[in-house]
């Protein structure tokens, strides 16, 4: 098969994939991608909430958590590309599903793109969470004030973008802050080039309050799947995520159950 992904070169390092709590056995696996600044290790607790028939795999991108040091990438889709060749060096036959937060669900989606000009199988579901509709480039325009801007985050209203506790901990910041500058980069620069529709399950999550993502635009993410879209949205902003995380995993469940039947 030829690979989808262009000669990559050694200048810029890989993402790489880790799994907190192998489950080798499991009949499905799942791969997460974290949102803007954020590290793979927000998906470690994950397999507390899903049963034992899923395996948590995650992306884990350089500049970020164990990898801080490392260049961060902040081409999109050279980045959706190492990600995608990821995917197929570690295809081991089972079915799987992609979940992504904000910059995270960008970089999925165009990688679930990418996997199919291969002619890999899709994903049984693509899930994601707080990021609009890629065919209006409301993200990027979102993200170009904050990477202009010489005012404060707070005096942006951004906070929404971090946790809490980054901004109380000029440590946490200085480490928080250039990866998130890459990832809206990441954004900034993200291109989106008219495709077919991709004949796999969608599902999109969103926050009532997000100061990033209308939530009336997440309706639009029909255009993209050829099934009927599952949208689903909570309380909270941006970083919703972590305050809804069971409510989130409990509904992500149920779709894993109604498209994989991955459980007993």
């Amino acid at each position: 098969m030829e690979s989808i992904c262009r000669p990559l070169g050694t200048r810029s390092p890989r993402p790489d994939l880790v799994t907190y709590t192998p489950r080798p056995l499991a009949p499905v696996r799942m791969f997460t991608i974290p949102y803007a600044g954020a590290d793979a290790t927000m998906f470690a607790s994950w397999v507390d909430y899903l049963p034992d028939s899923v395996e948590v795999t995650a992306v884990r991108l350089p500049g970020r958590g164990a990898r801080t040091g490392e260049v961060s990438l902040t081409d999109p889709a050279q980045l959706s590309a190492m990600v995608a060749e990821l995917v197929l060096e570690s295809d081991d036959g089972r079915p799987y599903v992609f979940f992504g937060h904000s910059i995270g669900a960008m970089i999925a989606f165009d990688t679930v793109r990418d996997l199919r000009r291969c002619g890999h199988t899709m994903p049984s579901l693509l899930a994601l969470s707080a990021v609009p509709p890629p065919q209006g480039g409301a993200f990027a325009r979102a993200c170009q004030p904050i990477l202009i801007s010489d005012q404060p985050w707070r005096q942006l209203g951004l906070t929404d973008l971090l946790p809490p506790e980054v901004f109380r901990d000029q440590g946490a910041m200085a480490a928080f802050g250039p990866a998130m500058m890459a990832d809206l980069l990441l954004a900034l620069q993200h291109r989106y080039v008219h495709e077919a529709p991709l004949d796999c399950v969608l599902s999109v999550f969103g926050a009532r309050d997000d100061t990033l993502v209308a939530v009336e635009s997440l309706s639009n993410w029909q255009e993209q799947t050829t099934r009927p879209l599952r949208l689903r949205t909570y309380p909270g902003g941006h970083l919703y995520v972590h305050e809804a995380l069971p409510s989130l995993l409990t509904d992500l469940s149920t779709d894993l159950r109604s498209t994989v039947g991955a459980f007993s």
